[in-house]
């Protein structure tokens, strides 16, 4: 399992190291026009998600699923939701949102939503993204006000 963990650790670190390459030219055209430079750093959050491995409460981990080929990525989102009144329904919502370039914002890509009853619950999500590259990010929102985000990642194909 550690090395497991060590493997997609070095992959994801190459993979930035490929994509800050790419971006290097365009950071130091923004950085001699003043604009400020902006670092990304990698989280552990960003490796794929385990299945046995539940998240702590309060945060939302992103994973792709490794058994896939193509540029057809679905990745597994998973998070621990806890129900204040364990009598009555609790609704929650996904949203995954891809950067705009253009628009410098955050935008929809994909939603769903759910519920359920009880005290706690470990709730999953499959999106899938379909030759679309770019950053993306994950917002849980639970009844009640909490709003959860996701580390961003990086979809290259």
């Amino acid at each position: 399992m550690k090395l497991l963990v060590a493997t997609l650790a070095f992959t994801g670190a190459y993979v930035g190291v490929e994509a800050s390459r790419d971006a290097s030219g365009e950071a130091r055209a923004n950085a001699a026009a003043g604009a400020p430079v902006q670092t990304v750093t990698l989280s552990a959050e960003s490796v794929p998600v385990t299945t046995g491995t539940v998240p702590a409460a309060g945060t939302v981990t992103v994973g792709a699923i490794t058994d896939t080929q193509g540029c057809a990525k679905p990745y597994r989102v998973q998070s621990v939701i806890e129900n204040a009144d364990p009598e009555k329904t609790v609704s929650y919502g996904w949203r995954l949102e891809r950067w705009s370039v253009s628009g410098k914002s955050w935008r929809v890509y994909m939603a769903s939503g759910s519920g359920f009853t009880g005290r706690s619950r470990t709730v999953e999500w499959e999106p899938r993204i379909v030759n679309n590259p770019g950053w993306y990010r994950v917002k849980l929102s639970v009844d009640g006000g909490d709003v959860l985000l996701s580390e961003k990642f990086q979809v290259s194909c």
